[in-house]
C-alpha cells in the first residue's frame, strides 16, 4: 500500500470484462477533482451550519470519524463498490475535516493555522505531481519498499500511541510540542508527501495494464486519503510550532 488504501494488490488483480470499460489517466483524474470538491462542499456545509450544530459538534466529528472509517475498509476490501463508497467517503470526511478545523479555528491561539495547513498541503502535492511527472524522482521498487516501510512503521506507532491513550498514558511524540515531537510531525509529513508519488505511480501502472474502469475511482479515493492524511499531519506540526511560540 502506499497508504492504508492504495494497496497494489488491489490494482493487480483486477481484470476487465467485456462489458467493461477501461482505466484511463483523464478518468482518474477528474473522479480524483471531483472527489476533492465533494469534500470541499461538505466541509463548507459544516462551517455553515455550525451555529445550529453547537455543543453537538464534537459528535458530529466522532460519528464522521468513525463513519469514514467504515467506508474507507469496505472500499479497500470491495473496491468494485468505489464508484459509491468514494464519493460517500469524500462527503464524510468533508464534514470531519470542516469540524475540525472549525474548532481549531475558533482558538484565538490558532486562527488562521487551518488554512495555513489547506495552502501547504495543496503545494504538496502539486509539487510532488510535478516531480513524478517530470521524472525528477522515479518510483523505483527500492523507492517504494522504504516508502511503504515507514508509512506501516508510523500506523503501528500511531495505534500504540491509541491504546495506551486508553489507558490514560500520553504519548510525547504525538502529544507535546518539543523538539523531538515537531521532528517526528516533520518525519511523517515529509512520509505522506511521498505517499502521493506513490499513489500516482500506482494509477499510472493501472491504467497501463488496462485495469477496469471502476479503478478510476479507487484510484481517486486513494489520492484522496492521502491528501487527507497529509493536511492533518500538516496541522498537527503547525499547531505543535504555535504551541512551543506560546
Amino acid at each position: 500500500m502506499s497508504n492504508p488504501v492504495l494497496a497494489r494488490a488491489a490494482f493487480a488483480n483486477a481484470g476487465t470484462t467485456p462489458a467493461e470499460g477501461r482505466m484511463t489517466l483523464a478518468g482518474a483524474v477528474t473522479k480524483t477533482g471531483a472527489l476533492m470538491v465533494l469534500c470541499a462542499i461538505a466541509a463548507a456545509g459544516i462551517w455553515v451550519t455550525s451555529t445550529s450544530l453547537g455543543p453537538s459538534m464534537p459528535v458530529a466529528i466522532m460519528v464522521a470519524a468513525l463513519l469514514g472509517f467504515a467506508i474507507a475498509m469496505a472500499t479497500v476490501f470491495v473496491p468494485r463498490w468505489a464508484p459509491v463508497t468514494a464519493p460517500l467517503y469524500a462527503i464524510v470526511e468533508g464534514v470531519l475535516l470542516g469540524g475540525i478545523t472549525l474548532l481549531i479555528n475558533a482558538n484565538p491561539r490558532y486562527r488562521g493555522l487551518p488554512v495555513t495547513a489547506l495552502g501547504l498541503t495543496m503545494l504538496s502535492g502539486v509539487t510532488m505531481l510535478a516531480l513524478y511527472v517530470t521524472r525528477i524522482v522515479r518510483v523505483t521498487q527500492r523507492f517504494r519498499a522504504i516508502v511503504m516501510g515507514a508509512i506501516i512503521a508510523i500506523a503501528a506507532y500511531y495505534l500504540i500511541a491509541i491504546v495506551l491513550g486508553l489507558f490514560g498514558v500520553r504519548a510525547p511524540l504525538l502529544q507535546d510540542s518539543g523538539w523531538a515531537s515537531i521532528a517526528f510531525s516533520l518525519l511523517v509529513v515529509g512520509i505522506a508527501s511521498l505517499s502521493f508519488l506513490l499513489d500516482f505511480d500506482m494509477i499510472e501502472q493501472a491504467v497501463n495494464r488496462g485495469s477496469p474502469q471502476y479503478l478510476e475511482w479507487y484510484g481517486a479515493f486513494g489520492v484522496l486519503v492521502t491528501f487527507i492524511w497529509l493536511y492533518l499531519e500538516v496541522l498537527r506540526l503547525l499547531l505543535k510550532i504555535s504551541g512551543r511560540r506560546r
